[in-house]
């Protein structure tokens, strides 16, 4: 019982390995839906006690980055 235990638990932790390793979060690029830039890291920033976008040049109310393929809950088309 212990044993499979211990399997199961090892099993679980390089699966979670595989799941946090960079080249996963490499592959991951990032929009920025103001501009429609592809970004490699979010662009959102604090400004004044405010959120701001760098590439659109002002103050937002919610942080613009999605990954490259999602829209962010906005239908297209």
């Amino acid at each position: 019982m212990l044993r499979t235990i211990s399997v199961g638990l090892a099993a679980l932790l390089f699966g979670g390995l595989l799941l946090a390793s960079p080249q996963a979060s490499k592959n991951e690029a990032l929009r920025c839906t103001l501009t429609n830039t592809k970004i490699e890291k979010c662009c959102c920033e604090k400004r004044e006690k405010k959120l701001y976008c760098p590439l659109a040049k002002k103050t937002i109310e919610k942080c613009c980055c999605v990954p490259a393929g999602g829209t962010n809950g906005k239908k297209t088309g």
